[in-house]
């Protein structure tokens, strides 16, 4: 008798433990980049810096290298990091029409003229870009 109220409690106690958390907010790492564009407009730590011609708008994070090489290839945020050892960190977030335009939607869907401005962007902010057509033209 003695041993069935031990294993009782016991399962008792662990289920308790396992189902507080069963939300995840405690246990998953934070997001980085919100979930809605509405968060990402309204968020201190984003800032617009580009429009293109058709509306798409460019919302950028700088990032620290640290918190940089915390997110990982299976990270959610993973697919916004832009960046690298030689030129900043950052989050590019893409909003359209009140949306995060994601990496599917922006390859299905980005029109030519907007990856044109996203890339003209993107190389404006990478310094090992800009060295490299520095030394292009200078040959």
């Amino acid at each position: 008798m003695n041993i069935r109220t031990i294993i009782v409690s016991l399962v008792a106690t662990l289920c308790l433990f396992g189902c507080s958390n069963e939300g995840g907010s405690s246990t998953k790492a934070k997001r980085l980049v919100p979930g809605t564009a509405a968060e990402v407009v309204a968020s201190p730590d984003y800032k617009l810096e580009h429009t293109t011609r058709s509306g798409l708008r460019l919302y950028v994070r700088e990032l620290t290298p640290e918190i940089a090489k915390t997110i990982t290839g299976d990270s959610p945020d993973y697919e916004f990091l832009q960046g690298d050892e030689q030129s900043p960190y950052y989050f590019l977030v893409l909003v359209r029409d009140g949306k995060i335009i994601d990496t599917e939607a922006a390859t299905d869907g980005l029109k030519p003229e907007d990856a044109g401005e996203i890339m003209g962007f993107t190389m404006k902010r990478d310094k090992k870009m800009q060295e490299m057509l520095k030394e292009a033209t200078k040959k």
